[in-house]
């Protein structure tokens, strides 16, 4: 029996609550940003261009975009009737010759704005981590311009964050039409989905759930951050979001491995609830610590406030269930503080999933 994989992609979370700021840091650094020069290179026009292939995943499928490629090939009757003219068929059949899933990226080429982003998250990050006191996950951080000459092959040997403009997905899938009576003469369509995704951080984790129940992660040894968006926002907490996901993932999975024993999954969608649920509990521990960090963080490294920011982004995130126990870990975090709220998620992650289901529970702390 081939194990069953399932992929999550775990999104940037953005949690701009005006909270109170954690402790201070001996020595901070104060305004080293320009926040207008930094803010136009943020919202600058967005480049679809050039390309750069980071991960191709050949043999990858994708069930949705497979359904929206055969709807597509069922609906184009013009299509269909060029082939079967070609084939001199009486009836064309066609079968899935081959998928894959790529990742791309485009550059950042401009060197000011390069030099300009990529200090501002090292000192971001490094802020961060002195108040969590986690450890650094990192091997590098470093702007993407051109493919990468020997690419991280190990997250155990440090992720490398790779800062970078766009990024986008793209879906391949080659089929092959061919006479029903006859299948010696084929004819190859290739259907191509690339789709520019707007996520602005991203670290995956792979779960393969096998035969005896046997359960393993895979870590991406890199992560995206995207340099533009509409709501610099966005951009600007990537860092600090990015690195607390991954410093807190092995708690999380830790808690999905636990979950998946004591109650045995009967199918892959079982499996995937356990996997959403779990997700929507990082992202409110996460949320919470994000909740507290970003307003210091804005304080001492940028020259004006973002408060209209702030607030345009957590109204673009109340709609999506991933998040819908932020409020309930913000509120927490706020009450514990962040290192009692990381020891906590740690040591105890169902109590701190417990709490974060009930705002009552909360509250009472």
């Amino acid at each position: 029996m081939r194990p069953r994989v399932f992929r999550t992609l775990f999104l940037l979370l953005i949690c701009p609550w005006a909270v109170a700021p954690p402790p201070a840091v001996a020595n901070p650094t104060r305004a080293v940003f320009d926040t207008d020069r930094l803010l136009a290179y943020i919202q600058s026009e967005n480049r679809e261009e050039p390309l750069l292939l980071l991960n191709d995943g050949t043999g990858e499928f994708d069930p949705r975009l497979n359904q929206a490629n055969r709807d597509y090939l069922n609906e184009n009757n013009g299509l269909l009737a060029q082939i079967q003219e070609r084939l001199a068929a009486a009836k064309v059949s066609w079968r899935l010759a081959g998928s894959s899933k790529r990742l791309l990226v485009v550059p950042e080429k401009r060197e000011e704005y390069a030099v300009l982003f990529e200090q501002y998250c090292r000192e971001s990050v490094a802020y961060a981590l002195a108040v969590t006191q986690l450890p650094n996950p990192y091997a590098a951080i470093a702007t993407l311009r051109e493919p990468p000459a020997t690419p991280a092959v190990s997250a155990a040997q440090g992720v490398t964050a790779y800062v970078v403009h766009n990024i986008a997905d793209e879906y391949i899938e080659e089929y092959l039409f061919f006479d029903q009576a006859n299948d010696q003469t084929m004819i190859k369509i290739k259907l191509s989905n690339r789709v520019f995704t707007g996520r602005i951080g991203s670290y995956t984790s792979r779960l393969t759930f096998g035969e005896q129940q046997h359960i393993e992660f895979v870590h991406d040894p890199y992560t995206l951050w995207q340099n533009s968006a509409k709501n610099p926002v966005n951009v600007l907490v990537a860092p600090v979001e990015e690195t607390l996901h991954i410093d807190l993932r092995a708690a999380t999975e830790s808690a999905i491995r636990q979950t998946l024993r004591q109650a045995p999954p009967r199918n892959l969608d079982e499996v995937r609830q356990v996997v959403d649920e779990w997700m929507a509990v990082e992202e409110a521990i996460v949320g919470g610590l994000v909740a507290r960090l970003m307003p210091d963080i804005f304080a001492r490294l940028l020259s004006g406030p973002l408060q209209k920011e702030m607030t345009e982004s957590l109204a673009q995130r109340q709609v999506h269930a991933q998040y819908r126990y932020l409020e309930q870990g913000v509120r927490l975090v706020g009450e514990l503080g962040v290192r009692p709220a990381i020891e906590l998620y740690t040591s105890e992650p169902a109590r701190f999933r417990q709490m974060v289901q009930s705002a009552e529970i909360a509250a009472s702390l």
